[in-house]
């Protein structure tokens, strides 16, 4: 028997190349079988199609985020969110309560603390966390996954050397608990992970999934595996079909062969070159401005960076890199020019992740390269207050902050991501944000941004002939919204409701109701 379904009376945003409305669209067994007004259905109503009436609600492709992470965002949902902390002492009376009700010697995980939100400015030190936790080994992950806290007991079990690089050192010569790049993603997260046993890990995948679709997304781009979440890559190929989302899976190592013999098209993510710039770990060509001889970190020498690209582009595969600012967009973006250069290769589709704030230059090469660019405007929404910023960069730095028109200008393709759980699943934020940038230049229409959640995300990952936009042939993902974001005023995008998401003809999940958290 067919599965079919006909919506009427709706305003449906195709993303087609002509970004043409329809009224009505027909669904049958996963696909879109037809497109047009609510008369050319008439056969089909008359045949005895199931009808839903959209009654003037908007229908949309289904959102496509093209950078997040599954382990990461199931850790995040199952521990304390700090997101909204404005002291310390919120932070140490949620760890003192977590710790409460668990077992003693169970871990005590926290996440989404941003430092320079907090009263303090600060990270907690071990003491503190001591104080509060005695009985548990406790960590506190930073916002932006590149800086986290520990207890004693916690430093106790993982034992790191007393020189690992980005731990903190208090007067007396002994860790303040604090550990920053490149120690925190290389060695900490890693060792925290893999305590975790796999049915847990796939329990927090699903989990991770249904907080997606509630906001209208059908297609999530993994970037599993490496420093982050050690074997996870093999567990969500191993068990994609159980999951109720689309899954674009990235290979987050630098294991050219392992990638391959997975049988994968792509590596790379958050293979990180630099830092972060909450963390001043970000690589820059010149200093922060508040901390006048530091330049951020390069986790990769040239060589070892030409050199991974140069392997993972001759063997085929489809590479994203981690570069937040403009020493580490250089260093990736010369090894994807020279890669290409020895191996001409007409459709790469390479990303070049977070590329936050690049030269005019690096735009302009990356659109002559056909190299992506994987953006999180969401970003700006969270993260970034730009009256910091200024401090920390000058304003002639942050003229480049996302520069999402320049890049249009450029030929750049532009993908939206989350980067969950540094940021929530959110496109709607994503799109609200890409419109009223905070640099006037560089804001888009609402339809950019649109696109980079739908059909440039699907060309991102090679499917934009099964996805990304609603025509006849095309898969079912869909995602129906209580307004139009094109027509709405912008400050009200985010306040859109997500009525239904649809996957592959299916209706999934439970809807979003009001603005994302």
């Amino acid at each position: 028997m067919q599965d079919s379904q006909l919506f009427l009376n709706g305003n449906i945003i195709s993303m087609d190349p002509r970004d043409s409305r329809f009224e009505a669209l027909a669904v049958e067994n996963g696909r879109i079988l037809r497109v047009g007004s609510n008369a050319d259905m008439a056969d089909l109503v008359k045949a005895g199609w199931p009808v839903t009436d959209l009654a003037g609600r908007t229908v949309l492709p289904g959102f496509i985020d093209t950078h997040q992470h599954l382990g990461l965002t199931g850790q995040v949902l199952n521990g304390i969110d700090f997101q909204d902390a404005e002291t310390l002492d919120t932070v140490f009376e949620k760890v003192r309560e977590t710790a409460e009700k668990t077992a003693p010697g169970a871990w005590v995980l926290g996440y989404t603390l941003q430092d320079s939100s907090l009263q303090e400015q600060r990270m907690p030190l071990k003491e503190e966390l001591d104080a509060v936790c005695p009985d548990n080994p406790a960590m506190i992950v930073h916002s932006s996954w590149h800086m986290c806290a520990l207890n004693s007991m916690a430093l106790d079990i993982l034992a790191p050397p007393v020189d690992l690089p980005g731990m903190d050192m208090g007067r007396d010569g002994n860790p303040t608990g604090v550990i920053r790049d490149p120690g925190a993603p290389d060695v900490i997260f890693p060792a925290v992970s893999s305590l975790t046993p796999v049915e847990v890990k796939l329990e927090s995948f699903r989990k991770a999934c249904e907080a997606a679709l509630k906001q209208g997304i059908t297609t999530l781009h993994c970037l599993e595996g490496g420093g982050f979440g050690p074997g996870d890559t093999r567990i969500v190929l191993e068990n994609r079909d159980k999951l109720p989302v689309n899954v674009v899976l990235w290979n987050q190592v630098m294991d050219v062969e392992e990638t391959v013999d997975m049988g994968l098209d792509r590596i790379g993510g958050c293979i990180c070159a630099d830092g972060a710039m909450n963390a001043y770990t970000a690589a820059l060509f010149e200093p922060y401005l508040d901390q006048p001889d530091n330049c951020g970190t390069l986790n990769y020498t040239q060589e070892e960076m030409d050199a991974f690209v140069l392997a993972s582009h001759k063997a085929g595969l489809q590479v994203a890199v981690h570069c937040e600012t403009d020493r580490a967009i250089e260093q990736v973006l010369s090894a994807m020019e020279k890669a290409i250069a020895a191996y001409p290769r007409e459709d790469h589709r390479h990303r070049i992740e977070h590329c936050e704030i690049p030269t005019w230059d690096q735009v302009e090469r990356m659109g002559r390269a056909g190299i992506l660019a994987g953006m999180q405007p969401a970003f700006m929404h969270y993260l970034v207050d730009m009256e910091t910023y200024e401090k920390r960069f000058g304003m002639d730095r942050l003229r480049r902050l996302h520069p999402y028109r320049t890049m249009l200008k450029n030929g750049v393709i532009m993908t939206g991501g989350s980067d969950c759980p540094v940021t929530p699943h959110g496109p709607l934020v994503g799109i609200q944000t890409a419109v009223l940038h905070p640099i006037l230049e560089e804001r888009i229409t609402p339809l950019q941004a649109i696109r980079m959640f739908t059909i440039d995300a699907a060309y991102s990952a090679f499917d934009e002939a099964e996805r990304g936009s609603i025509e006849p042939g095309k898969i079912a993902d869909l995602a129906i919204l209580s307004a139009d974001p094109t027509a709405v005023s912008p400050e009200t995008i985010n306040e859109i409701r997500v009525d239904k998401t649809i996957v592959h003809g299916k209706a999934v999940g439970e809807p979003r109701d009001g603005p994302a958290a």
